[in-house]
């Protein structure tokens, strides 16, 4: 009979499995010692010719249960718990055997057994498999005692106890699957909590986001404005070479392209349309090569770039490609600082894949993805960069999923590929409401 699983760890802050298992079992064995107290309290008046029989006996009984709750309070292992439990069950149910014997009476020793079994099935959440082995103990203390006592198996009796004993078995299992679903619920319920704070903390930073897109827009639109005027004093300067005012002209573009990549963001956080136009995808990677040229120096990585010619446009908003291909490449970069022995290599491949898709792979030469998280990668605030904030893929793949593509992860021995594939005809654009 295989058993539900129940969690070991603590659930919604409340105590976990095994600390109610020991809590529990705890409680039952307080209740055998005062139960032989109360009897022992009550043996001068209805057993006073075998009073001392019986008081070595509650003695070493409630010496034995004593010794269980000890051992219980040092927080042993679940199978230990069960099995002081299983112990001191056993030694109770012998004593109430002999107790049966001493004092001639077959009745209560069975009666008694059969509601230990009873109680433990509704108290302590050990299962029906260890619930089997509490019902055969007391099932055979309570059998023996009529036996012994009688002198004779009383078939009434014997039948009334299987019967308990099998409803505590019964009573164990269904307890044992109801605690396993209230359990399977709550951490549900955790789950679907913790979901709704995400998606709390998403929708509070894409505010942050677009008020900081706003606020950064002008002052990259003042650093073009300065960058074009310092180009005109440069022209009217004969002492200035044309390469620093090649500089000055990056400055300027690189201002303008921040600025639209930060409205094109805002536009995205606000809903605003896609601005879909054919884009050449091997001009943007030779474009963000560029960009990412001097950083690929000074950490030694080599950049290949395997560009099929004759690649067909894909109508896509450039801005956010451009931006998608810098997060992966940076990526990429960033998995290989670690990276040992030969120099570390960060491919960059275009292809057309028939019928009508164009893939682009980054592939890197670092030390790959920790093993089953090539999926979850992608889900907002999951990173394995001790500084990370666990967006950049997921705002990559909302990006192709936008375009109608697909954006994966595989992780081999050595190196991680990121796959995109876009397609030529993707589905129309849909107006924001």
């Amino acid at each position: 009979m295989r058993e539900p699983l129940q969690p070991a760890r603590p659930v919604d802050g409340r105590e976990s499995a095994d600390d109610l298992l020991r809590r529990r079992i705890s409680l039952v064995l307080w209740i055998v010692v005062v139960g032989n107290l109360l009897f022992a309290a009550t043996d001068p008046w209805l057993n006073p010719g075998v009073l001392w029989q019986l008081s070595l006996l509650k003695v070493g009984l409630i010496a034995v249960q004593v010794a269980g709750l000890a051992l219980l309070r040092r927080r042993p292992t679940r199978r230990a718990a069960v099995t002081i439990a299983l112990l001191c069950g056993g030694v109770a149910s012998a004593g109430g055997t002999l107790a049966a014997i001493i004092v001639h009476d077959p009745f209560t020793t069975p009666l008694l057994c059969m509601s230990a079994a009873l109680l433990t099935a509704t108290v302590i959440p050990w299962g029906a498999r260890v619930q089997s082995l509490v019902a055969a103990i007391n099932l055979a203390a309570g059998a023996a005692a009529v036996y012994l006592v009688v002198g004779l198996p009383v078939a009434q009796a014997l039948v009334g106890m299987v019967v308990v004993s099998a409803l505590s078995v019964y009573i164990a299992r269904e307890l044992a699957g109801q605690r396993a679903a209230e359990a399977q619920a709550t951490m549900a319920l955790q789950r679907h909590h913790a979901e709704m704070a995400r998606v709390l903390r998403v929708g509070t930073m894409g505010e942050m986001a677009a008020q900081l897109a706003h606020e950064l827009t002008q002052p990259l639109g003042a650093i073009a404005n300065y960058a074009a005027g310092c180009r005109r004093r440069m022209e009217a300067t004969p002492a200035v070479t044309p390469e620093m005012v090649e500089v000055v002209d990056r400055i300027a573009q690189e201002a303008l392209r921040g600025g639209a990549i930060i409205r094109r963001l805002r536009e995205f956080l606000q809903k605003a349309a896609p601005q879909r136009a054919p884009v050449d995808l091997n001009a943007l990677v030779r474009v963000v090569a560029e960009m990412i040229d001097a950083e690929a120096r000074e950490t030694d990585v080599a950049v290949e770039l395997q560009l099929q010619d004759g690649l067909p446009a894909v109508p896509a908003d450039r801005i956010e490609i451009e931006q998608l291909l810098l997060n992966l490449v940076r990526n990429g970069l960033e998995a290989m600082h670690v990276s040992r022995g030969a120099r570390p290599t960060l491919a960059i491949e275009t292809r057309f894949v028939a019928p009508a898709t164009v893939e682009l792979l980054v592939r890197d030469s670092g030390p790959g993805l920790p093993a089953g998280s090539a999926a979850e990668i992608f889900e907002p605030f999951y990173t394995t960069k001790p500084g990370g904030l666990g967006m950049g893929l997921a705002i990559s793949r909302t990006i192709v999923e936008l375009h109608g593509g697909t954006l994966a992860a595989a992780s081999g021995q050595r190196g991680t590929t990121f796959r995109v594939r876009l397609p030529l005809a993707p589905p129309p654009l849909v107006e924001p409401r």
